[in-house]
């Protein structure tokens, strides 16, 4: 059972060392199809066989991505998603109030912070998934600035550093959000997920189902969350 225990989280760390190395799913299948036919005939543990995962990892020629694609795939349409969203939830409270929307200084410094946080993730992204206190942190960091640019929102006309009309920072905003949800859609249904499949192992059909409803609720969660935000602006009025 220890030994059980011990191979799987060797395994585990395999294939996120092997993610992270941007290598196709089809090939970490195969690399950890491999490794558990050779622990088969030899009855030895992964560690012993094969050393340190990560060092394993290292070892193997296997295809990749190119350098930093998701960047382009996931992180701008991702990045851009989050100002629309940010941009909204400033924008909704003065337009269901039908105020105008004051802005300052330092709020929008608090509100550029995630932006930041996100832009530069692939130079500490390795580190935030191979060490939980350094994504706590990363997302501390978000959740902090959210809650001092709601604090550091002028009330009055007086302290704003801009005094913008609500109405079209709304639609532009949910527009944004809306189209990149339906352009993310769209991807998902035309592009392979990339999955992971052992080839000495049946091909399981609901996984990949499951994986893309997974992925199409994720594509929708800021038009979803925006509209939640609406709710409950409409019902704090």
């Amino acid at each position: 059972m220890t030994q059980v225990t011990t191979d799987k989280k060797w395994f585990d760390e395999l294939v996120l060392e092997l993610r992270l190395r941007q290598v196709h799913g089809n090939a970490i299948g195969d690399a950890v199809a491999s490794a558990r036919e050779l622990l088969a005939d030899t009855g030895q543990q992964a560690e012993e066989a094969f050393g340190p995962a990560r060092s394993y990892a290292a070892g193997l020629e296997l295809p990749t991505a190119p350098k930093h694609e998701w960047v382009k795939k996931a992180l701008g349409p991702a990045l851009l998603g989050l100002l629309a969203f940010l941009l909204f939830n400033q924008a909704v409270v003065p337009w269901v109030r039908s105020e105008m929307m004051l802005v300052s200084p330092a709020q929008a410094s608090f509100l550029a912070t995630p932006l930041v946080v996100i832009a530069f993730l692939p130079l500490y992204l390795t580190a935030a998934v191979r060490r939980i206190w350094v994504l706590v942190a990363l997302v501390a960091i978000c959740v902090i600035s959210g809650l001092l640019s709601g604090i550091a929102a002028p009330t009055q006309r007086a302290d704003a550093w801009l005094e913008l009309d609500p109405l079209p920072w709304l639609v532009g905003s949910a527009a944004t959000m809306i189209a990149l949800s339906i352009v993310g859609t769209i991807r998902s249904r035309d592009t392979d997920p990339d999955e992971i499949t052992d080839p000495s192992t049946p091909a399981a059909h609901g996984s990949g189902r499951g994986n893309r409803i997974t992925a199409l609720v994720g594509t929708w969660l800021f038009p979803i969350f925006a509209l939640a935000m609406l709710g409950l602006a409409a019902a704090l009025r």
